[in-house]
């Protein structure tokens, strides 16, 4: 596990958003943005970001953009613990979570049952 350093002191882990904004996110891109609007540390810039999660300053902004262009980049898969860890939710993986369908709790029972 990647340590990150602290901003302003000690903080819990990721929490969870709002179930009714994680459903309205349409793609993946809208996640992303809902879950930096939600950030933790409201003071947080992309660039401080993105040398937490190990990216360049430019890709997060990509991330991070409203146009949508296919051109543009997308949080690669990788990152996602970092992210999470860094804006301090877990916005991307609960979206994620919703277009499997799958929870938590039913991954788990079918890992025991393998």
């Amino acid at each position: 596990m990647n340590n990150l350093p602290l901003l302003g002191g000690a903080v819990n882990g990721p929490s969870f958003l709002p179930v009714d904004e994680v459903a309205k996110c349409r793609t993946f891109r809208e996640i992303v943005r809902l879950s930096w609007a939600h950030r933790r540390v409201k003071g947080m810039t992309q660039r401080t970001l993105a040398e937490l999660i190990g990216c360049y300053p430019s890709h997060v902004s990509d991330y991070l953009q409203a146009d949508d262009k296919p051109t543009r980049r997308d949080l690669p898969a990788q990152r996602l613990g970092e992210w999470a860890s860094a804006v301090g939710n877990w916005g991307v993986q609960q979206w994620l979570n919703r277009q499997a369908n799958l929870t938590i709790m039913e991954e788990v029972i079918a890992q025991r049952a393998a």
